[in-house]
């Protein structure tokens, strides 16, 4: 059998990937038509279908799927080595909007310093990437409940407010209480409920609560002196750490969810990956034992 070429391959894999011809033909840059000329003269050079076509999608046979278990590591692996040996040394990667904002990006220059040809791209998303179909995303950082897996890092929340707030506090008059309810609403919430169901009302008085969306909604209403505010220590400590929010009840936190590192299996020995893992893995270890 002549070996397809490697356009008719690539086309294939990316049709696979992607699910469809359209959004094949935008990831190579070509029309639809071209997508499908290029299948159908893969499919009648090896002699077999890899398409089931529908009206509103295509499925992959079962010779579809093993030939893409094989085109998909491989392209990756051919574009993560041609990346390296040309220098490209680019590290993109996506992480939700809070985290990037509130802790990431001003540590980035951090790590650029000491791995200078390095430079880290940053992308923002409150759902995940699929890492799978998405091959310029060289990491993932995601939010949520992490269980046992390695490369987890979990957070603790805790009560902040602004020093002036902080230091007329009277524990016995009610202050207004800040929480945030996730956009993502499979996640599980941390809120003022778990909180006096931990520790009681003795230190803080129930009061209204008002509910935020997005962290840095409800960190710049405590920075404004708004009311207490139930917060990640690893999201705030920055804004600790400059005085701009103090602890209240230090010692009186709730267990937060965690952060998980992911990448595609053709990307894992990367060495800009290795070496941005390993600094992540420090600074957020370090960071958990200060702040947690």
């Amino acid at each position: 059998m002549t070996f397809p070429s490697a356009t008719a391959l690539r086309t294939f894999d990316s049709a696979a990937r992607c699910g469809s011809f359209k959004a094949a033909a935008e990831d190579l840059g070509v029309s639809p038509t071209a997508v499908s000329h290029q299948i159908r003269g893969l499919e009648a050079q090896l002699g077999f279908a890899l398409f089931v076509r529908g009206t509103r999608r295509i499925d992959l046979t079962d010779e579809g799927k093993r030939l893409a278990g094989a085109t998909g590591p491989a392209f990756g692996q051919i574009g993560a080595v041609l990346a390296e040996l040309a220098g490209e040394q680019t590290l993109t990667l996506t992480t939700t909007p809070a985290f990037a904002t509130l802790w990431l990006v001003p540590r980035l220059r951090d790590f650029e310093t000491a791995h200078k040809g390095i430079k880290v791209h940053v992308e923002t998303s409150l759902h995940p990437v699929d890492l799978a179909r998405d091959r310029r995303i060289d990491l993932a950082i995601r939010y949520g409940v992490t269980g046992s897996r390695a490369g987890t890092f979990g957070e603790t929340f805790g009560i902040y407010a602004a020093p002036a707030l902080a230091d007329g506090l009277n524990h016995l008059k009610p202050a207004e209480l800040l929480e945030t309810r996730w956009r993502e609403r499979a996640l599980p919430p941390v809120s003022w409920a778990d909180w006096f169901s931990a520790w009681g009302s003795e230190i803080i008085s129930r009061s209204s609560i008002r509910v935020f969306e997005d962290e840095q909604h409800i960190i710049s209403a405590a920075l404004a002196g708004q009311g207490l505010a139930l917060l990640s220590g690893l999201l705030v400590q920055d804004h600790v750490t400059r005085g701009w929010l103090v602890p209240v009840a230090p010692n009186k936190t709730l267990p937060g969810l965690g952060y998980t590192l992911h990448t595609h299996e053709t990307k894992r020995e990367l060495r800009k990956n290795r070496l941005f893992c390993s600094w992540l893995t420090e600074q957020l270890t370090a960071s958990n034992r200060v702040w947690s």
